[in-house]
């Protein structure tokens, strides 16, 4: 009787020891999963900075072509004024003649 007592107890001893070297190395491989994908985060962190970066002259793409458009607009209105010069000087020579 205590042969089998001692045998039932060396399995439950050696299976729990297996369980807690499986749980030991499951924890093992979390752990390093966890880090490998800490270490991918931080590398598309970094390039979405980078992307960021580069994409801060497009955003200042929207201002110039503001800018421009109010050039336009003003050369636009100093060609209007300057032919309304022209026809002006060009009338008194042309009733005179």
């Amino acid at each position: 009787m205590d042969s089998e007592l001692y045998t039932l107890w060396y399995w439950s001893l050696a299976v729990a020891g297996i369980v807690v070297v499986v749980a030991a190395a499951l924890l093992i491989a979390i752990i390093i999963v966890a880090r490998s994908i800490l270490g991918h985060a931080q590398q598309a962190l970094q390039a979405a900075e980078h992307i960021a970066e580069d994409t801060t002259v497009i955003w200042a793409l929207a201002e110039s072509n503001r800018t421009v458009g109010e050039i336009l607009s003003t050369a636009e209105s100093i060609e209007a004024n300057g032919a309304r010069i022209v026809e002006a000087l060009h009338e008194p020579q042309a009733a005179a003649s």
